[in-house]
């Protein structure tokens, strides 16, 4: 390897090394708004190798957070199943954060279960209806 090559390489992994020091974490929140049912929301988050197992976030409790690093090289996902009813019956797998071609820092990613489908806000702007829940019999 030559010497710019190297140089090249050590400026790329300090200004990388530096960035994250900087940035602030982003934060993935999924909220339980579950009114009429009151049911408990189950949520599964996986991200390349990290599977961060199954939570339960049950009605009105303090929300479930997801703080993480956008990896500048290979970008960063969440993809996420929800789940809720009696048997877990109402469903919705989806991708709840993709990392963008510019790294960014500190964004907040609020996801709202509610009756009628899941709701999103980015960054503490108003929520909108995303997804609805698919109904599976069992």
């Amino acid at each position: 390897m030559n010497s710019f090559s190297f140089v090249f390489l050590v400026t790329i992994a300090l200004f990388a090394e530096l960035s994250e020091a900087r940035c602030h974490k982003h934060v993935l929140t999924f909220q339980n708004s579950l009114a009429s049912s009151h049911d408990t929301l189950q949520v599964h988050c996986k991200s390349g190798n990290d599977d961060l197992g199954v939570h339960f976030v049950k009605f009105s409790d303090p929300v479930y957070d997801i703080r993480f690093g956008d990896n500048i090289f290979i970008g960063t996902y969440w993809d996420c199943l929800i789940q809720h009813g009696p048997k877990m019956e109402y469903v919705l797998n989806f991708r709840a954060y993709t990392s963008g071609p510019v790294p960014r820092c500190g964004q907040w990613h609020t996801w709202i279960a509610k009756d009628d489908g899941i709701y999103f806000s980015k960054n503490g702007k108003p929520e909108e209806k995303k997804f609805d829940w698919t109904k599976y019999n069992s």
